[in-house]
Order: C-alpha cells, then sequence, then structure tokens
C-alpha cells in the first residue's frame, strides 16, 4: 500500500483509485487519532513522518491525476498510449508499461465522477 521509493500499482479490475485514495485517508485518520508515527511496509526501511508520508502519497496521486485529465482533454480521441506519454512525461518511458496500469485506476476513477 505505502512503498518506499515508489508507488503502488493500482490496477483494475481488481485495483480501484478512489478505493485507494480512501483507505489512504482511513491512514492518515488512524495515524491522527492514534497518535502513529512510523509505517512498517513490507518492503524496505521503517519510514517516519507517517501522516506526512500518507498526505505527500495522496498529493502525488492525485497531481498525476491532473495530468491524466489534462492528457485526456489535450487528445480526447487518444488512446492510452497517447495519454501515458503526456500524462508520464517526468519518469522513464521503461515505466510507461506498468505506468498505463495505474492510469487505467484513474481514468476510470476521472470518468466515474463526471
Amino acid at each position: 500500500h505505502i512503498l518506499n521509493g515508489s508507488t503502488t500499482v493500482v490496477d483494475p479490475p481488481d485495483g480501484d483509485m478512489t478505493a485507494y485514495l480512501d483507505s489512504l485517508d482511513r491512514l492518515a485518520h488512524l495515524c491522527a487519532g492514534e497518535d502513529l508515527r512510523f509505517i512498517l511496509p513490507a518492503h524496505g526501511y521503517v519510514l517516519g513522518d507517517a501522516a506526512g508520508q500518507i498526505a505527500r502519497l495522496k498529493a502525488h496521486r492525485l497531481a498525476r491525476e491532473a495530468k491524466i485529465l489534462a492528457a485526456m482533454q489535450a487528445r480526447p480521441e487518444g488512446s492510452m498510449d497517447d495519454w501515458v506519454a503526456l500524462a508520464y512525461d517526468d519518469v522513464p518511458e521503461r515505466v510507461w508499461p506498468l505506468a498505463k496500469r495505474s492510469m487505467l485506476a484513474h481514468v476510470e476513477r476521472l470518468r466515474a465522477l463526471q
């Protein structure tokens, strides 16, 4: 759910971006209510500043979603390949196949919100 140095691939049909973002909100609420300061991910080292880590992760996801929406608006008839090139222009192209999986979760969320 929360990884060291990267983001979880949210991969439909099992992965749902709205559910993922909601789960981050639940974790943030738990951190605040229980004064939890650390995250112990299944991979990697202990993360301090649990609330800050969660907030940064959610902000990153929403910023990426804004880039995806902008790509969709710029190329309304575009394909996932077209959109990934615009929305993930800040990551190496070799990562795009995985990025497209999470991008699909964002696209489904954006369409559901309309």
